[in-house]
């Protein structure tokens, strides 16, 4: 037992680029899609890219294409792809696309919503007072697998403040609200981002988790908090899960504490 000590178009692509690796595949992939010239190819990249869930370059590329390529098919498929991918961030992107420009690429960012709404849970705002935006975060460190060690962090902080009866981490359709819709629920906004700092020498990993506390939507800084953690174990995922998932619990408390002197 592990010690834990507190410390507070295929066919088109395929004939076109050789097999590679999955994170080499990405990479040709995302680079296809913001530089070839021929609106096909870009086509099949942004369709391919759909492939990638958890993969944070794939995600942006193809955001990046939504926003910004000039032809509507490109735009239309990697709204799809965003679908597909699952990743709810892109959500507001999506509801962006699916209000202007060409009727093609609205139709597809409308279905592309749908797809991700279909996945969110049911959200119960009567009686909430605090929306608590869990942010991206960000990890140093550790380089591999970092999608889901961040997917799992941000799993845990939403889990331990869907507990608190006066806060709502989450928001119905998965959506993300607007200053408007906090107002007419009569409730307030933060958000909760940070960083969590791995280091491993000696046969031991230290995970430090640093948070900050800002409102929400205009993000100005109201608290900082961090705690840290380390147990004895090898440098992977599942140890740094296990670390972080020690520490999370030791911030908490201080953020609850400044949430509830804001009601």
């Amino acid at each position: 037992m592990k010690n834990i000590f507190f410390i507070t178009s295929f066919f088109l692509f395929s004939t076109m680029f050789p097999s590679r690796s999955s994170a080499d595949s990405v990479d040709v992939l995302i680079n296809t899609l913001k530089t070839s010239d021929n609106y096909k190819v870009r086509v099949t990249a942004a369709m391919l890219l759909s492939r990638h869930k958890g993969i944070p370059k794939a995600f942006s590329a193809l955001v990046y294409a939504l926003n910004n390529d000039k032809h509507p098919t490109v735009q239309g498929t990697a709204a799809m792809s965003l679908g597909k991918l699952g990743n709810k961030s892109a959500i507001p992107f999506l509801q962006t696309a699916s209000k202007k420009g060409n009727s093609y690429v609205r139709k597809m960012a409308k279905d592309a919503i749908k797809l991700l709404e279909n996945d969110c849970p049911p959200v119960e705002l009567k009686g909430k007072q605090i929306y608590l935006n869990i942010g991206s975060f960000s990890v140093s460190g550790y380089k591999s697998s970092q999608a889901k060690i961040l997917e799992s962090l941000r799993s845990q902080f939403t889990s331990e403040f869907e507990k608190v009866s006066y806060i709502s981490p989450r928001w119905p359709k998965c959506k993300k609200p607007s200053d408007k819709e906090l107002k007419s629920k009569k409730m307030k906004g933060f958000m909760l981002d940070g960083t969590l700092i791995i280091s491993h020498s000696g046969g031991e990993l230290s995970c430090q988790l640093k948070v900050f506390l800002t409102t929400y939507p205009r993000k100005a800084i109201k608290m900082m908090t961090s705690a840290n953690a380390a147990l004895t174990g090898n440098l992977d995922t599942s140890t740094i899960q296990q670390c972080f998932e020690a520490a999370v619990p030791a911030v908490v408390p201080n953020v609850k504490r400044f949430l509830a002197n804001q009601l």
